[in-house]
């Protein structure tokens, strides 16, 4: 199960995928990384095509609720 991105921040949930998704190849996430520059390379490196791309989003937690509905 993926954790929801409620009340949590980004680099936590991110670093969170580590454990839930870990056939697949995660960024690491810090205070420093563009949640965009982030999500984009996420889904570059693991050939998600069906996850919409984090440039037609401003809040990072929208664009997760689709990458959850779509991994």
């Amino acid at each position: 199960m993926i954790i929801i991105p409620h009340n949590i921040s980004f680099d936590l949930w991110a670093n969170q995928l580590f454990i839930d998704l870990p056939a697949l190849n995660i960024p690491i996430a810090n205070q420093f990384v563009d949640w965009k520059d982030w999500g984009r390379r996420l889904i570059e490196e693991n050939q998600l095509v069906s996850v919409p791309l984090p440039n037609n989003f401003d809040d990072w937690r929208i664009w997760a609720e689709y990458f959850i509905q779509t991994v």
